[in-house]
């Protein structure tokens, strides 16, 4: 799969199989300024779009289970319009509300939680815990579309979804990422902090 961020028109993110029982979601991708929620700073702009209604959340994933279980699949993408690479992950990305920030949800955690019954089978251990999802297709199609780390080159862009608990977005909700590290410097940038409307 490719992750080329293009700045004018929309990719869409494409994955090249169907499989049975799990069927791949295609997700839109806009450039970043084009998001209702987004903000430039320092050269570089991130966009973001909550998932937050049942049937959003099955245009991005083929399985219930989210809703069912209250989970948010927010999609953020990112622009380094700088001379430099930048450094972000995606456990630094939180959803503020009512001043509580709340951090993103591990994608592993995220596939426990939809995919296993018993608490008492869970293993601490990610290797384990995927090896153990019967559903490999569904595995597959979330470790390719979770954020992660990104290690965002020079006027170079990515994308991925972090999830959180489903909230009722209102006026209060914000994306806030605190820390995105200049790779040149090994300083941070200023922190990002704007509207999940």
């Amino acid at each position: 799969m490719h992750r080329t961020l293009v700045k004018s028109g929309i990719l869409v993110l494409a994955l090249d199989f169907l499989v049975a029982g799990y069927k791949i979601r295609n997700i839109e991708i806009k450039p970043a300024g084009e998001y209702t929620s987004h903000q430039s700073l320092q050269n570089v702009v991130i966009g973001a779009r909550a998932f937050d209604t049942e049937e959003e959340i099955l245009s991005a994933f083929d399985t219930k289970k989210l809703y069912q279980k209250q989970i948010m699949p927010v999609l953020i993408v990112v622009e380094n319009n700088n001379d430099f690479a930048i450094r972000l992950s995606g456990s630094d990305i939180y959803l503020s509300d009512a001043g509580v920030n709340r951090r993103s949800i591990p994608y592993a955690q995220v596939l426990l939680a939809i995919a296993k019954r018993k608490k008492s089978s869970y293993s601490p251990h990610k290797d384990v815990l995927l090896r153990d999802i019967k559903n490999k297709d569904m595995v597959a199609d979330f470790e390719r579309k979770h954020f992660g780390e990104k290690l965002i080159a020079p006027h170079g862009g990515d994308f991925g979804i972090v999830f959180f608990e489903l909230i009722q977005l209102n006026a209060g909700a914000r994306i806030y990422i605190p820390n995105i590290t200049n790779l040149e410097t090994q300083q941070y940038l200023m922190f990002f902090d704007f509207d999940l409307s």
